[in-house]
């Protein structure tokens, strides 16, 4: 009889064992949940970026197309979950090669950026973001941004 007492006194109760596993394990959870929003929603807006600087500068080498036309063009595809698109600043280049390019477009106006010039350079278009993550403690790059490349073929 007196075992028996004993082993049953020694017997844990683990009552509100798994209340404490919960609390110490779903701040972890919530934190890559949180985590995978935001890096979806950064990456959302690389691609959308990067798409938008595409058509803008596939734009720019269509005879006629300004550059406020091209930086128009630039904002309204720009936009997107997280990022309205006049909020990225828009950079259009022509040269040869991106590091020998000139800006063309300061400010925009009306000029068109292959008007007059050999077929042979290129048009850069680079649309540049800086992010604003909707939870804080998620690092993410404080800046993104998407460049797209085309050729003029006419003058």
């Amino acid at each position: 009889m007196r075992r028996l007492l004993t082993s049953r006194s020694r017997q844990r109760n683990d009552d509100g064992a798994s209340a404490v596993e919960f609390a110490l394990v779903v701040p972890f959870l919530m934190l890559i949940v949180f985590g995978i929003v935001v890096y979806g929603m950064v990456f959302a807006q690389a691609l959308s970026l990067s798409n938008a600087s595409r058509q803008a500068a596939r734009s720019g080498v269509i005879a006629g197309t300004t550059c406020d036309q091209i930086i128009s063009l630039a904002h309204d595809a720009a936009g997107t979950m997280g990022m309205q698109g006049s909020a990225a600043s828009v950079t259009i280049k022509r040269g040869a090669t991106e590091a020998g390019a000139t800006t063309t477009c300061s400010g925009g106006g009306t000029t068109q950026p292959c008007q007059g010039q050999d077929p042979t350079p290129n048009i850069y278009v680079t649309l540049t973001y800086n992010t604003n993550p909707i939870v804080p403690f998620v690092p993410v790059p404080s800046q993104i941004s998407g460049k797209g490349v085309y050729r003029c073929e006419f003058k």
